[in-house]
């Protein structure tokens, strides 16, 4: 093994580090995207679709490729219905495919998804268990419609014909019971609360607690797709009472093997927890958020396994991390993480993995249901990860127009309804269709056409007491040599350099170090690229793909795999040095 001279640890070149070639940076590239408003149907109901959109997805014809079902009504409450569209994966392209598989109805006359409906939300699951995904369909404003138009709509997927043709989805109005006056839902959720396997429906109501009659109702699955409504046996009046609720989740919150109902209605966020000793009723009402949340979702934040949430507020958008249990089976909740960008009024939010890092991102879109209007934008929050179980670092890496994603801008996530995030083209990436209030725009994920991946990690804590990572923005086409590798959260104004070998290593303690070197066989060091943490504790160095530096002396190759770390000075508390962990990249 060649031996590192770490000397350089406390005695870095002052000339040389003043003519470092690049300088730290709060606007850290962290994902490579490009559009391509071909892979959506042209005209109104795709690229170019003017209306309120909301979306849900899956695989409903089991070809392997990821469909998208589209909730469609004109703007904002007053709005007026329309035509849902069912988009069709095929081979990486959605294509409008309502007519032919979405408009069959057995109510005479309705013609299914081309019928006028005011729905505002989606949910695709499999409410037969016939492992076929259905569709149910949730209306908002629906005053003096008949029942198969005010009422959510149940689509049962037909599965295959003798010939293995899929057949599409059919609604069935019987599936769902009538409700009497006027059922205003603006959000739905589904799974199993009741332990037998089957998914319920969850519904949050719109319109001030108790108008028309309504407030939130729980369906109950007779295990073939057939609901009754069991709400008030279940759920106590509290639970239910809602006012402008706009999202509704069954999930299980507090980790004990049961679902609860997790929702928001324009203001507290609250959780209804299923009674694991008599499943299916609900026995705790905890309020777990206490702003003016028009939005929440839920997912893991921080790598452990529980369920956080996101919410997107009037006020500050911001995020709770789940601390466990308290002696009641509640959850205990950390105090408000305010995320560092926001834009006001805000809309659909979503937690996902957008890197494939194993940290997940959240993104909050900004069209407020109620108050009309395009003038803001999403925001994508980049995990930057953290211990596994802690408080995760959060933030937009914002700069003039710059996202944090290379090939998109600010202004291209402006007005913004939803946003859905899949593998489109099933490259093994996540790929972003945006629902923008006057387009629909695709981004299709480039980053991950090789393959990057962390290890060695977490790096040993330095003097911030925070773990230091590595990361990596541009194409990993080596041959584009548009590369850059990505250093974050080291300690402030600190000098450091990149290291490269074909082999993965964990040295510890490394010498004269109190990291661990994550490398192995010949190292080389980037020398001519040493550069200065500056303030925000990171930085990012161009990588010549063409020519590594010596010993390798050879160019980045595609189907090579190759390992980075970065080192760093550090006080802590007398001089020293520290690693980041180590990432393996395979190029193509």
């Amino acid at each position: 093994m060649r031996r590192l001279p770490l000397r350089l640890t406390t005695s870095l070149p002052i000339a040389l580090a003043l003519t470092a070639g690049a300088s730290a940076q709060n606007n850290i590239s962290w994902l490579t995207m490009h559009e391509d408003n071909t892979k959506v149907p042209a005209g109104s109901l795709g690229a170019t679709d003017p209306l309120e959109k909301d979306y849900d997805w899956g695989d409903l014809d089991q070809d392997g490729y990821t469909d998208l079902v589209v909730a469609r009504k004109v703007g904002w409450t007053g709005g007026g219905p329309a035509p849902n569209v069912l988009m069709m994966n095929e081979a990486g392209t959605l294509v409008d495919r309502t007519a032919l598989y979405a408009s069959a109805s057995d109510v005479p006359g309705d013609q299914g998804f081309l019928e006028h409906t005011n729905d505002r939300d989606i949910e695709i699951v499999d409410v037969d268990g016939d492992g076929w995904l259905d569709v149910v369909t949730c209306t908002a404003i629906t005053l003096n419609l008949p029942k198969h138009l005010s009422h959510p709509r149940v689509y049962m997927n037909l599965g295959l014909d003798g010939s293995a043709n899929w057949l599409g989805l059919e609604y069935q109005d019987a599936r769902f019971p009538d409700l009497g006056n006027t059922p205003f839902f603006c959000g739905v959720g589904s799974g199993d609360v009741t332990g037998d396997g089957s998914p319920e429906l969850y519904f949050a109501h719109y319109i001030a607690a108790g108008a028309f009659g309504q407030d939130d109702r729980l369906m109950i699955n007779d295990g073939a797709g057939n609901f009754t409504d069991e709400t008030f046996s279940r759920l106590t009046a509290p639970m239910l009472s809602s006012g402008f609720g706009t999202s509704a989740y069954i999930v299980d919150m507090n980790n004990d093997g049961v679902n609860d109902v997790l929702r928001d209605f324009s203001g507290p966020t609250t959780i209804a927890y299923n009674d694991p000793n008599n499943e299916g009723f609900f026995d705790i009402l905890q309020t777990a958020y206490n702003g003016a949340a028009y939005h929440v979702n839920h997912g893991d934040l921080n790598q452990d396994g529980l369920q956080d949430m996101i919410f997107s507020d009037d006020a500050t958008d911001t995020y709770l991390i789940n601390q466990g249990n308290d002696a009641l089976g509640r959850v205990i909740w950390s105090t408000d993480n305010f995320f560092a960008a926001d834009g006001g009024f805000a809309g659909n939010n979503l937690i996902v993995d957008m890197n494939g890092d194993g940290w997940n991102e959240a993104l909050v879109t900004d069209v407020d249901v109620d108050i009309s209007g395009c003038f803001g934008r999403m925001f994508i929050h980049h995990n930057r990860g953290g211990v596994p179980g802690g408080i995760p670092s959060m933030r937009e890496e914002v700069g003039s127009g710059f996202t944090g994603i290379t090939g998109i801008l600010s202004s291209d996530l402006s007005g913004s309804h939803d946003v859905a995030v899949f593998d489109l083209d099933n490259d093994g990436d996540m790929d972003m269709i945006l629902g923008r209030c006057n387009t629909t725009d695709v981004w299709i994920n480039d980053s991950t056409s090789g393959q990057a991946n962390n290890y060695c990690g977490p790096a040993v804590p330095n003097s911030n007491a925070t773990s230091a990572k590595m990361g990596y923005t541009g194409s990993l086409d080596a041959s584009l040599n548009a590369f850059s590798l990505v250093a974050t959260d080291m300690p402030t104004n600190q000098f450091g350099f990149f290291l490269i070998s074909a082999t993965q290593g964990s040295a510890f303690p490394a010498s004269v170090s109190q990291g661990k070197l994550c490398l192995g066989g010949t190292i080389a060091r980037f020398n001519a690229q040493i550069v200065n943490s500056g303030a925000t504790g990171s930085f990012t160095v161009p990588i010549d793909t063409a020519m590594l530096p010596n010993p390798l002396s050879q160019p980045i190759l595609a189907g090579q795999t190759w390992n980075f770390t970065a080192w760093f000075r550090d006080n802590n508390p007398t001089p020293t040095s520290n690693f980041t962990d180590g990432i393996e990249i395979l190029f193509h």
